[in-house]
């Protein structure tokens, strides 16, 4: 219990301190091509994880610091929607990328739904009081609310390889103009591994309830090397490619070009 609290400290003064320099990025990247949106949602990650940390030190068996924390699978997502749409814009002419304002929004919407079913359900699961009906259906609830996250997470994927390919067939002459997208999508593209390991984590843990990947009374080994890194992880290259481009809203967009 002791190494769980001392965790729980480690993650409250990391994501505190990860999130004074978030906010400076989201002032400096502004809302030129919606930016604010990808930092919005990683300010409201840092947030939850701070809270869910806050709650866990006080009570190290919170069912509350878990839902959390399962709901932080969201912005983090949505997050990175958010910033691959930034560097889409740096990237790609208008013209190539006709659908992703209507992507940002649809993602967003199926990210929310799916999280908003995976709070109602994992909020009821831990009641033994409830009959087996409504048990079965809150765990059919969370079941639905991982597949649309883990189709988010695969649509990602998708989108953010499309990108880099087309980087790579850019012609030579245009490359100081997209070099801030190119770095933002390079945060993106090292952390889609990471975010798949985290939804998969999750996915794995509701549809087999395997005790070892319990949030609260599971492995701390396991929480660690499949939850607690891979968020650091992602976070971290957000924030550091972030805090590089900050000067981005001074280059020229590709509409600009």
């Amino acid at each position: 219990m002791a190494s769980s609290a001392g965790l729980a400290l480690a993650l409250l003064i990391i994501y505190i301190t990860i999130s004074l320099p978030n906010i400076y990025i989201a002032i400096k990247h502004g809302f030129k091509h919606g930016a604010v949106v990808g930092w919005f949602f990683l300010f409201s990650f840092c947030t939850l994880r701070i809270i869910s940390s806050a709650i866990e030190m006080s009570d190290v068996q919170s069912t509350s610091a878990a839902l959390i924390t399962s709901i932080g699978l969201s912005p983090l997502l949505a997050a990175a929607c958010g910033i691959l749409h930034e560097s889409r814009a740096y990237i790609l002419p208008k013209s190539r990328r006709p659908f992703d304002i209507p992507y940002l929004i649809f993602f967003h919407i199926v990210v929310t739904t799916a999280i908003a079913l995976v709070a109602s359900g994992a909020s009821k699961l831990n009641d033994n009081t409830l009959p087996p009906d409504q048990m079965k259906s809150s765990q059919s609830l969370v079941e639905g609310g991982m597949v649309l996250l883990l189709l988010s997470w695969i649509s990602i994927a998708i989108l953010t390889v499309a990108t880099f390919q087309h980087t790579l067939i850019r012609e030579s002459r245009k490359l100081a103009e997209i070099e801030g997208g190119k770095k933002l999508l390079l945060a993106v593209t090292f952390s889609v591994p990471f975010l798949g390991i985290r939804v998969l984590e999750r996915f794995i843990y509701f549809f087999t309830e395997n005790p070892e990947l319990n949030p609260v009374s599971g492995s701390l080994g396991l929480r660690v090397g499949l939850e607690v890194i891979e968020e650091i992880i992602v976070t971290f290259s957000f924030v550091i490619a972030g805090i590089i481009t900050r000067n981005i809203r001074a280059t020229i967009s590709m509409d600009e070009l």
